[in-house]
């Protein structure tokens, strides 16, 4: 005799039936019932796994997008491998670096600054989405409010950057980054590539010869990759 065998597979419940393919008839069939894999409080039981798992992800990737950016200042000649040793050191004469991405739109800046600038962006490059819909994401839908706000917020006050705007408003006077689960200070990737566009073509104007088109995709294409979601 030949059989059919079909299975109703959910996260609680398994269905199945068994049928008689010769005489066109159910055999059998029933459900089988288990405990979510979830906490009392609705959590996933891996969940905390899957968040470790997915923070080493973003440091492993971004450790490897610095490390690119990095021997792209060298090809250019930005700074020497020597140099970024001591890039980075703060003292009492160092300018923030938010200041130094306002500054860029309106003056000529040292290699050594334009090397900051471009670390501080490809550090933390922005909000990129890559969910169809994040209406049910409740953390998601926390980052699309922040982009929302921000970018509403340099519209209407006039600011050039995403730079400029966290230089100059009192909103981000003392904190530039999200803390605590907050996400109000999230920006879109896409409104970072702007900037270093803008800051790019500033300093062509200002005839600093490290601004190059070819520095500039290179650089873009770094901070922009992502891998496709399948």
């Amino acid at each position: 005799m030949r059989y059919t065998i079909g299975l109703d597979i959910g996260i609680a419940s398994v269905g199945w039936a068994v049928i008689n393919n010769d005489q066109s008839r159910i055999e059998d069939l029933g459900v089988r019932i288990f405990k979510k894999a979830e906490e009392a409080d609705g959590k996933a039981l891996n969940l905390a796994r899957r968040e470790a798992r997915g923070t080493r992800r973003r440091i492993r990737r971004r450790a490897t997008r610095m490390k690119k950016v990095k021997e792209l200042f060298i090809k250019y000649n930005l700074v020497s491998e020597e140099e970024l040793k001591t890039l980075y050191e703060i003292n009492d004469e160092t300018r923030d670096v938010y200041e130094l991405r306002s500054l860029a739109l309106d003056e000529k800046i040292d290699r050594k600054e334009f090397a900051r600038i471009l670390t501080n962006i490809a550090k933390r490059r922005g909000y990129k989405s890559n969910r169809k819909t994040e209406a049910e994401d409740k953390e998601g839908g926390k980052l699309t409010t922040g982009t929302k706000e921000n970018k509403k917020l340099l519209e209407e006050k006039g600011y050039r950057t995403i730079g400029e705007m966290f230089y100059k408003d009192e909103k981000f006077q003392y904190n530039k980054r999200n803390k605590g689960g907050e996400y109000s200070n999230t920006v879109l990737r896409s409104m970072l590539v702007d900037e270093v566009k803008l800051i790019f073509e500033c300093q062509r104007k200002f005839n600093n010869e490290y601004a190059t088109k070819e520095f500039e995709k290179e650089y873009l294409d770094i901070i922009t990759f992502q891998k496709d979601f399948i």
